[in-house]
């Protein structure tokens, strides 16, 4: 038996093919990346965990029964790697219950989600308009579609929106479905971009509901308001979690967590 163990936790999906395509597919990566680990999965949403298991008979933990099991099976050494995007309510709320865990293990190390530190959204702000631009004509501005919370307050998407100017790329912009910056923000900056073609994708682990509908449903959907306006929209259906790049990311803020 390891005695060492990498806990994975995700705020979770009942989109069967998005997740394995996603939130598995980060999971896997971390597994490539910890083969002396005993890996668990975990989700921070009771209402996805009880909606799958209705669902799918699929049996999911919560981060606390997954330390739970654990500290029961003898494993001393834990890393916990959330898949979240930000340090909002669900990452913080993780946090809490983790470090309530601590007197359970030897040693217990918790990675950073993705855009945790100015150098983290440096780097996704670098890669994104090559992962959703790539192969795509001159001439298109891509739009970002993040979650945001009219609740609790994210910065992050103002943040990566400085680290896109920062990095002089000019033709990439953030809104929300909730909060702030929304998507009449977005589209102010692309308005003022004079770009007339864009690319539309989630800034989410995920492509759920929000992608499915929000992004591009037929109806008052981001797609549909922007060809109103005259735009001609281009809808990448991916969750950020598809990429072997953004995976990769989460690989290394474990790493580093290993590293402390």
């Amino acid at each position: 038996m390891m005695d060492k163990g990498l806990l994975v936790v995700s705020f979770g999906t009942s989109y069967a093919g998005t997740r394995e395509r996603t939130i598995g597919a980060i999971e896997r990566k971390l597994a490539e990346r910890f083969p002396g680990r005993a890996m668990r999965r975990a989700w921070t949403s009771s209402f996805l965990i009880r909606k799958v298991a209705k669902a799918e008979n699929l049996i999911v933990d919560t981060p606390e029964e997954a330390l739970e099991k654990l500290a029961a099976e003898g494993v001393t050494d834990v890393i916990v790697q959330p898949t979240h995007l930000s340090d909002g309510y669900e990452n913080q709320r993780m946090m809490e219950i983790v470090k309530s865990f601590a007197g359970r293990f030897e040693r217990l190390a918790i990675g950073r989600p993705l855009l945790y530190t100015a150098e983290d959204r440096d780097n996704v702000a670098r890669l994104m308009p090559q992962l959703c631009l790539a192969g795509s004509d001159d001439g298109k501005a891509l739009l970002l579609m993040g979650h945001g919370s009219e609740k609790h307050p994210v910065p992050v998407y103002e943040q990566l929106q400085e680290s896109f100017a920062k990095a002089g790329i000019c033709n990439a912009f953030v809104g929300t479905v909730e909060g702030t910056p929304s998507f009449d923000d977005g589209k102010a900056l692309l308005d003022g971009s004079g770009y007339k073609s864009v690319v539309l994708a989630p800034l989410m682990i995920v492509a759920g509901d929000h992608a499915i509908h929000d992004l591009a449903g037929e109806e008052d959907s981001w797609k549909s308001r922007l060809e109103a306006a005259g735009y001609s929209t281009d809808v990448i259906m991916a969750g950020l979690g598809e990429y072997e790049e953004i995976q990769a990311l989460f690989a290394e803020h474990a790493e580093q967590a290993e590293r402390i």
